[in-house]
């Protein structure tokens, strides 16, 4: 991390940073049954959402395996869907291919209509009230819209999480507003550092066909009481079994960490060098391997087993 990012991390640890996330898969969802659809594809239920509500759910395949996490936003006649960078036509024909002749669904692809950026850090809560009063109260994944823009609160990271869509042609405009109201521009270097620190998995690295949704702790994204959905069965068997092959893990290290597979176990999926707590990592253990404190040897490295989020 150069002089210029060390400063801009500094400011946001105590502060709110703001990154662009127009990378990432922005899908419109229309039809009568375009949540119902959703919900028997995915592993959270998503029945009874309420306008403005969102929830986290997992798309998995037959065998239990991560597609993508996606949020969905129940906006009256239609729904907005989050997914991961570059994934939108993913998730586009993933959910298509499960539509009958009977369902009344489509799916659009919205990722160059509209714009993103991801407000972090313990004063994002602030910023994101002045850009939409209100917005403070939000509960996870829920959304305020008003003059084209949609706030809501997202994942947590170093601290505090909101996101925000509008238009592209508006972006500029929202992006200097929230400038104005205390957000530091981040650039990707120093939001990744802040999401490691932050135990956040994410696609490509805790996230994708190598990982079950219980082994990237995201058991809060999972119903045990709803009906059938693609990879379901695995994953009630691991549920009620209490039998994980791996769990997410920190890892910390006094030396330089490298990303792969390892013996024991051992796989890692992230890799920084963090101002507060030097190498560390995210990566996946066996559960015997994940007491926080515990050690772990990889190759000629000792490496510790860290508290999610890191923390003194």
């Amino acid at each position: 991390m150069n002089a210029e990012s060390l400063e801009t991390y500094r400011q946001i640890v105590d502060g709110c940073g703001i990154v662009d996330a127009s990378d990432r898969a922005r899908l419109w969802a229309t039809g009568r049954d375009r949540i119902d659809l959703i919900h028997r594809m995915s592993t959270n239920d998503l029945r009874g959402m309420a306008v403005n509500e969102g929830r986290a759910t997992v798309l998995t395949t037959a065998l239990a395996r991560m597609v993508d996490r996606i949020i969905v936003i129940h906006l009256g006649e239609r729904a907005l869907i989050l997914g991961s960078a570059d994934a939108a036509e993913t998730i586009r024909r993933w959910l298509s291919s499960y539509v009958f002749f009977n369902d009344d669904v489509k799916f659009a692809d919205a990722s160059a209509e509209l714009g993103q950026f991801v407000l972090f850090g313990p004063q994002a809560e602030s910023v994101a009230e002045k850009l939409l009063p209100g917005a403070s109260s939000l509960k996870p994944y829920c959304v305020m819209e008003r003059d084209g823009l949609i706030v809501g609160r997202g994942d947590a990271v170093a601290g505090g999480g909101f996101f925000a869509v509008m238009d592209r042609e508006a972006m500029k405009g929202w992006w200097a507003a929230a400038a104005s109201a205390g957000a530091v521009e981040a650039g990707s270097d120093v939001y990744e550092v802040m999401r490691v620190e932050s135990g956040l998995p994410i696609y490509g690295h805790e996230i994708g066909e190598g990982f079950i949704p219980l082994e990237a702790a995201l058991w809060g994204e999972v119903s045990f009481t709803k009906g059938c959905y693609i990879g379901q069965e695995i994953i009630a068997r691991m549920e009620s079994r209490g039998k994980l092959a791996k769990t997410l893990v920190g890892l910390k290290s006094a030396s330089q960490l490298t990303m792969g597979e390892f013996g024991g176990g051992v796989t890692i999926t992230s890799v920084t060098h963090s101002p507060r707590w030097g190498w560390i990592g995210l990566g996946f253990a066996r559960p015997a391997q994940a007491e926080s404190g515990a050690e772990i040897e990889i190759g000629d490295a000792v490496v510790r087993v860290a508290h999610l989020p890191f923390r003194d």
